[in-house]
C-alpha cells in the first residue's frame, strides 16, 4: 500500500478495557486485522495473530507493535492440515503459551 498506513498516526489512549483479556485476529498481518489487533493491545489485550506464512514480515511489524503497547503476542502463521485456519492458534497457542 503507498503511503503505507501509520499505526502510530492517531495514537490514542486505550481505556484499558481489555486487560487481563486475549485475543484472536485472524489476517493479524495487515488492513482490518492489523487495526484491531493494535486497538486490542491498546485496551490491554494480550494478542495472537494468525496469518498466512507469505505475509511473515508483516506479521514481524504488528508484533512489535503489539509488543510496544507492552502486551504479549503470539504469532501463528499458515492452515493446520484438514482443520480449520482457527484450530491452530486457539489450541497451541492461546491454552499452552498463557494457560488459559
Amino acid at each position: 500500500m503507498d503511503p503505507r498506513p501509520d499505526p502510530r498516526r492517531n495514537q490514542l489512549q486505550g481505556l484499558r478495557s481489555l486487560i487481563g483479556r486475549k485475543a484472536l485476529i485472524t489476517g493479524g498481518d495487515s488492513g482490518m486485522g492489523r487495526a484491531a489487533a493494535i486497538a486490542y493491545a491498546r485496551e490491554g489485550a494480550d494478542v495472537v495473530i494468525s496469518y498466512y506464512p507469505t505475509e511473515e514480515p508483516d506479521a514481524r511489524g504488528v508484533i512489535q507493535l503489539i509488543k510496544a503497547e507492552g502486551r504479549k503476542s503470539l504469532p501463528r502463521s499458515g492452515r493446520p492440515p484438514g482443520g480449520s485456519p482457527l484450530q491452530k492458534p486457539r489450541h497451541e497457542g492461546h491454552s499452552c503459551a498463557w494457560g488459559s
